[in-house]
Parts: C-alpha cells; sequence; structure tokens
C-alpha cells in the first residue's frame, strides 16, 4: 500500500495540479507529461508511482475540461459521440498498459512512441487546423477512432500521460478536424480510459488516493481556465504551441528512457 501524504506533499500536490489543470484544458492532455516529472521532482515519488497518481488526476480533470470545451460552444455538442466511441478502444487497453507499467520492460514501446510523437510536432508546426471543421459520420472514421482510442488507452496505462498527446495531432493531421475539437474529443476519450487504468492499478495495491486526489481536485478547477484560453488563441499560434508541447513531450520521453535503460 502506498505510503500515506503529508501535509505539506498536499500542498506541493495541489501546487502542481493547478499548473498541469491550466495546462491540461489549453492543449487538451492529460498533463501527465508535466506531472509526472514534477511529482518526482518535487514530491520525490518514483516514476511508476507518479504514473499511478497522474491517472487518478486525470479522472476529473479530463471530464471537467471536457465539458467546459462543449460549454463553450466552440466545439458541437453532437462531436461528443465520437468521444464516446474513442473511449470504446481506450478503455479495453488502459488496463494492459497499466499491466504492462508493472511487468513489461517499457524501452521498446517508449522509443516507438517518442517516434510518434516526433513526426507528429513536425507536421503540426505546419498545417493549421480549420476550426469550422469537424468529424463526420462513416464505417471508416468510426473503425479508425476505435483503434485510435486502443492505442490511446495502452499508452495512458503505460506512460501515465492520458493518450492525449497521441489522439490530438492524430484527430487534426488525420481527419482535418478543429483543433479545438480534437482536444474536446481527447478529453472526453481519456475519462473512462483513466478509469479504467486507475481501476487496475488500485487492485494491484499502488494506488495512493490521497495524492490523487490532492492532485485531480486542483486540476480539475484549473483545467476551466485553460479551456477557455484555447478558445480564444488564434489558430495561428495555436499549432506552433501544439507542436511546441509535442517536442517537449519528445525530449521528457527521452530523458526518461535513458535513465531508465542506465538503471537496469
Amino acid at each position: 500500500m502506498p505510503a500515506e501524504t503529508s501535509a505539506p506533499r498536499v500542498l506541493a500536490y495541489s501546487a502542481i495540479g493547478l499548473i498541469a489543470g491550466l495546462f491540461a484544458g489549453f492543449f487538451g492532455v492529460g498533463g501527465g507529461i508535466l506531472v509526472v516529472p514534477l511529482l518526482v521532482l518535487v514530491v520525490k515519488a518514483d516514476q511508476r508511482q507518479a504514473s499511478v497518481t497522474s491517472l487518478v488526476a486525470i479522472i476529473p480533470t479530463s471530464l471537467v475540461a471536457a465539458t467546459a470545451f462543449l460549454a463553450s460552444g466552440t466545439v458541437p455538442w453532437d462531436q461528443a459521440a465520437f468521444g464516446l466511441i474513442i473511449a470504446i478502444g481506450s478503455t479495453i487497453t488502459a488496463p494492459f498498459g497499466a499491466w504492462a507499467l508493472r511487468t513489461w520492460n517499457t524501452v521498446t514501446v517508449r522509443w516507438i512512441f517518442i517516434s510518434i510523437l516526433l513526426i507528429a510536432a513536425i507536421q503540426v508546426m505546419y498545417q493549421l487546423p480549420d476550426r469550422n471543421s469537424h468529424l463526420e459520420w462513416s464505417t471508416a472514421t468510426v473503425l479508425v477512432l476505435i483503434a485510435s482510442g486502443a492505442a490511446m488507452g495502452f499508452v495512458a496505462g503505460l506512460l501515465g500521460v492520458g493518450g492525449g498527446l497521441l489522439i490530438v495531432p492524430l484527430l487534426v493531421i488525420g481527419f482535418g478536424v478543429s483543433d479545438l475539437t480534437a482536444k474536446a474529443l481527447s478529453l472526453m476519450a481519456m475519462f473512462p480510459a483513466a478509469v479504467s487504468g486507475t481501476i487496475g492499478s488500485a487492485r494491484a495495491g499502488v494506488v495512493n488516493w490521497k495524492a490523487g486526489i490532492s492532485l485531480g481536485i486542483p486540476m480539475a478547477l484549473a483545467s476551466t481556465l485553460g479551456v477557455w484560453l484555447a478558445t480564444i488563441t488564434p489558430v495561428e499560434w495555436a499549432s506552433p504551441l501544439l507542436a511546441a508541447v509535442l517536442i517537449y513531450a519528445v525530449a521528457q520521453l527521452t530523458i526518461r528512457t535513458f535513465k531508465s535503460t542506465q538503471q537496469r
């Protein structure tokens, strides 16, 4: 059972949550790529416990931020169904990702994910999304979204990053939809994936609920401000900022991978 969380650590979790929530709402990601290194650095959590705690915090954050995007009027409510379709795949595979986190040598998977993010960053930099473009129904779209959700869920469980770093650029680049719609759908799909992945970790007895709640509540609250900022930021600025976040994620995951390799 994870150790109890002291009052100073609760304050640290809350401060990290406020920063990560703003980040999550603006970029439509779970915030794990920011949360995990901060937990390791500030509260001295080990890598796996930080990933588990991040996943717990994504549960309220994704729900609140997705609702905020829909309520803002920038994303049509009928797009919510596509988020649920992505969630079908992510919910199934998130427990496998959480299991792989505890049992696999994850170095190879990390390098594959790093390569995908780097390619996505380059493409996002030069492709401005149309904010009037949204998903339309077709069998191919549904099947691809389910497959994308499956990849997203596995990454969420394995790396504790929520999977949004994968799904947002995929929707923008692959489907040509609005960046705001992509962020909203990512957050919608993230919610059941985070729940499913957390259940797997809870069954293994590795969840520190006090830490997760201390992190998750401020993250959820701050995410609404992040969503508002996303809706008022011109797309000409939003795309380079998303590319910068993807490159940051590449750098962070590369550092983690090298460290894990050296510790073997």
